[in-house]
């Protein structure tokens, strides 16, 4: 009995050992960025981040796929520009954001042509001084409705040889037996937009780690590879008698300070004053404005409770996006603290 005890003892350590162990490995990333703009060309900041970090790739959104109402037709909308060359030391890979509503109105006739018109266009916007076309991703935030749909057409596209990666949100991530793993080489994880940004009261609808770990808690068995893409945006979210508005990108507390315009409800609430022409809009007295940022340290800790989530053990992690005012919220310490953070599982 004694032999017994010892020898279950034994085992138990061994598992516990071989579990610390593996727990303790770090992740192989590829550092990267997104570029979400329809004119590529970087400032000497954007540059400077890239070279910096040893950025190796690029996601870059070549276009925009919508339905044309009135023709009742997809579109391609917003086509990239490249008034610049991308680096040559990053690798180009072409996003493609699709809506749904394109895929609720796409005939299933359509399905095969659109996806080879979407390959199409990739290849006639793809710099000519850039490597070989490896990987294309679609971005796309389909449906129960849309699934079948949007699967097959990444199984058409699929066909053209190349690596196919596929945007996942965090809801399709934790309810996966129901929404569908889409039919693609890799999963891109996005780590953002995780709360409700109409309802007035959400602190922060682009990040927090706590409303990060509620979807994630089951990570590990999403049978897919997945890599993972962190934010570092800032916007302003208007309302008007507590109805969202609008939006406003790369809007921060500082465009508040003017007293006279605006009334300071706490750090993050601002109230017109008055009637009134702000940002490009007309406002009105008792708008409500909220800023929204993500602390670097709750990005920091995001980052690890993902990283150590994620069963595979290579992956690409990136920052959405790369653009000069996003940057300006985080120093190049921070940044590059960002892509070492799978260090410090060691």
């Amino acid at each position: 009995m004694k032999q017994f005890i010892q020898q279950i003892s034994i085992f138990t350590f061994l598992i516990l050992f071989t579990q610390n162990c593996k727990e303790s490995v770090p992740k192989q990333t590829t550092p990267a960025f997104y570029f979400w703009k329809s004119n590529f060309k970087l400032t000497e900041i954007e540059k400077n981040t890239l070279q910096n970090s040893h950025i190796q790739k690029l996601y870059i959104k070549f276009f925009d796929v919508s339905w044309n109402s009135p023709r009742q037709h997809p579109q391609f909308i917003a086509p990239i520009w490249f008034s610049a060359n991308p680096p040559d030391s990053c690798q180009i890979v072409p996003t493609v954001f699709i809506t749904n509503e394109t895929l609720v109105n796409l005939p299933n006739a359509e399905i095969e042509p659109m996806s080879k018109a979407i390959f199409d266009k990739i290849q006639s916007l793809f710099p000519e001084k850039q490597s070989q076309l490896i990987e294309i991703q679609i971005d796309c935030d389909w449906t129960l409705t849309t699934k079948q749909k949007y699967f097959r057409l990444l199984a058409m596209l699929k066909k053209n040889n190349i690596r196919l990666s596929a945007t996942i949100r965090l809801h399709q991530v934790k309810f996966y037996e129901k929404t569908g793993v889409p039919p693609v080489d890799r999963g891109m994880l996005m780590c953002y937009n995780m709360s409700d940004w109409k309802n007035i009261e959400t602190k922060n609808s682009i990040f927090t780690p706590q409303v990060l770990s509620q979807y994630i808690q089951n990570l590990e068995e999403y049978p897919m590879p997945l890599d993972v893409v962190m934010p570092i945006f800032h916007w302003t979210i208007i309302y008007r008698n507590e109805r969202f508005l609008v939006f406003m990108n790369n809007l921060d507390k500082k465009a508040f300070l003017d007293k006279k315009l605006f009334q300071v409800s706490d750090n993050q609430i601002f109230i017109s004053k008055k009637d009134t022409s702000a940002f490009g809009i007309s406002v009105r007295k008792g708008d409500i404005f909220k800023t929204e940022e993500v602390d670097f340290d709750d990005l920091l800790k995001g980052s690890k409770i993902v990283l150590q989530k994620i069963s595979n053990q290579k992956l690409t992690f990136a920052l959405y996006h790369l653009d000069e005012k996003s940057l300006s919220h985080y120093s190049n310490e921070q940044i590059d603290q960002l892509f070492h953070v799978h260090e410090t599982f060691r």
